[in-house]
């Protein structure tokens, strides 16, 4: 009981820490913070998901507008 104790606790460990690893961000070294930000900002996906949020945001208006 104790032994299958220690090896859940054991694999607990072993999962938080590669997942706390794997979550944090990579930053290439040499490479600024703005650098970064504007590779970004000029993301197709990040542009594609900036302009949906910016149609749903105008229809909400529209239809607030509207009464």
């Amino acid at each position: 009981m104790r032994n299958k104790i220690l090896l859940v606790v054991g694999v607990a460990f072993v999962a938080y820490v590669l997942g706390s690893r794997s979550a944090t961000v990579q930053i290439n070294k040499g490479e600024s913070v703005r650098h970064q930000l504007v590779r970004m900002w000029n993301d197709p996906k990040a542009r594609k998901q900036r302009h949906k949020a910016a149609e749903k945001a105008a229809n909400k208006a529209r239809k607030a507008l509207r009464g």
